[in-house]
């Protein structure tokens, strides 16, 4: 009796099952087996015979320079750090070579050929076959999975987000929060466009929720609750809005002492290298009303998340039956920290800057840190000089935004929330620090990042005209269009 369920057993087995009999390929199956081994052979074919770009020398130099052991430092230049890690991982599994630096690049545009295959029982498997293939052949996609740049990467990052969404929101399993989070978390460690895609998945997101609650039986019941949550957010935009028409409209004048002067030259073009000229551009001076009014904003921002906050509070614990409002809670909590820059620009300050302003102590050679940090706490005259600091501004903003994150995502849901917010600021540390190698890194990542791409959205870089896409996609991505 043991031999024969001793046998059965072994049947079962998969490693004693043949190869074909255990994948069980069926037609669709066969399909994408196909299409994965042509996108494999579109992607790698050729990789290392086309001469490096401008942008691909720099993340190839920067690259090698990790994986030569001399260190990584993220800079909010070069957009997220996860494209450094993974070529210098390239290179030294591979070899340090043009090939090797686009080798990730050419299997992340590989796996994402085959990730319409987990959404095909909500677009059908023909749905999904279909946008296998024009992910295959799309000139756009194949380009970028052979390129070193970041966009392949946040492409397939994002399309796992989405993914993920689609599954919690019809089977609201917690391992897909999971997924989100890990997701999520390598958006923001990769490119600065995570925000947009943020903005993107959370206002589908929140309309959805929107249109779910207003037609609900409950909600004219808890409607005499919400009366006044509604009121303090109406209150919220009202001051929100006055204090940025304000602040366009606060007068800047330039001092005296500053005012431009012109330096006449003989040559017209070129002016003599010696000659010592002043300041073509005057200092301006903020005046009391701006900064007045910048602060308006930020109390409307604060007293327009108190709205929200008790609004949500009111409508509980109805408003936990709708899976959107645990996704929108995640894309808030988790994501807040990283619009820490928004808030220091919106103050006048300089998500950049980085100084801290110190004063000297008489004695403060023989004290250790400890004692010389209580007593700069303690003096008058070093805490107004660390106030006054450009990083105290960033740290409040940053410490404020931390502490409502991890308020709020307690307030929802504490287990689920701890582990979403361990993986991502898990991923977000590791690859921001360098895999703890630079401390700094985690700074320059939660606030420097979308500071620095906040200031260059006046350089306006490779700007184009709006109807740009609307004549470069019909020439390269025609088919989606068409069909």
């Amino acid at each position: 009796m043991s031999q024969i369920s001793h046998q059965e057993e072994r049947h079962r087995d998969i490693l004693s099952q043949p190869l074909l009999r255990t994948a069980q390929l069926d037609l669709e199956k066969t399909i994408y087996l196909v299409i994965f081994i042509l996108a494999l052979i579109t992607r790698f074919w050729g990789i290392g015979d086309r001469v490096v770009s401008h942008d691909e020398s720099l993340h190839t130099q920067y690259s090698y320079q990790y994986f030569n052991g001399e260190g990584y430092q993220h800079t909010p230049l070069m957009h997220g750090p996860t494209l450094f890690h993974a070529t210098a991982l390239s290179f030294w599994i591979f070899g340090d070579n043009d090939a090797s630096a686009r080798i990730p690049v050419a299997i992340l545009g590989s796996i994402l050929v085959l990730l319409p295959y987990f959404l095909r029982d909500w677009i059908g498997k023909a749905g999904a076959i279909l946008a296998s293939i024009l992910l295959l052949i799309s000139p756009y996609i194949t380009y970028y999975s052979r390129y070193i740049r970041h966009d392949i990467y946040i492409i397939v990052a994002a399309v796992i987000v989405f993914i993920a969404i689609q599954y919690y929101l019809r089977r609201r399993k917690d391992k897909y929060i999971w997924w989100f989070a890990v997701g999520l978390g390598l958006m923001f460690a990769t490119m600065e466009t995570a925000y947009i895609y943020v903005a993107i998945f959370g206002s589908f997101l929140v309309l959805s929720l929107f249109a779910k609650v207003i037609t609900s039986d409950w909600f004219r019941d808890t409607w005499p609750m919400l009366r006044k949550p509604l009121a303090l957010v109406l209150l919220a935009l009202v001051l929100f809005l006055v204090g940025y028409i304000g602040q366009r409209l606060a007068p800047r004048v330039l001092t005296d002492s500053s005012l431009a002067t012109d330096v006449a030259t003989d040559e017209g073009f070129a002016a003599n290298p010696d000659e010592v000229i002043a300041s073509d551009a005057g200092e301006e001076q903020v005046p009391a009303s701006e900064t007045i009014f910048r602060w308006v904003q930020i109390g409307g921002l604060l007293i327009l998340a108190g709205g929200l906050f008790l609004t949500a509070n009111s409508m509980r614990p109805f408003i936990d039956d709708y899976p959107e409002f645990d996704l929108v809670v995640l894309f808030t909590t988790l994501t807040l920290p990283t619009a820490t820059a928004f808030l220091i620009i919106l103050a006048g300050g300089d998500p950049l800057a980085y100084t801290l302003k110190t004063c000297q102590l008489a004695g403060q050679e023989t004290m250790s840190p400890a004692q010389l940090f209580i007593a700069r706490v303690l003096n008058a005259t070093c805490l107004s000089e660390f106030l006054s600091s450009p990083v105290a501004l960033s740290a409040v903003f940053l410490v404020l935004t931390l502490v409502v994150s991890v308020l709020v995502g307690l307030w929802w849901n504490r287990r689920r929330w701890l582990i979403a917010a361990i993986i991502f600021h898990g991923i977000f540390l590791l690859f921001f620090t360098s895999l703890f190698t630079n401390p700094s890194g985690w700074a320059s990542g939660m606030i420097g990042s979308l500071g620095y791409w906040l200031e260059q959205q006046e350089v306006q870089r490779a700007n184009q005209p709006w109807y740009f896409y609307l004549i470069v996609l019909p020439l390269y991505e025609f088919l989606p269009l068409i069909l």
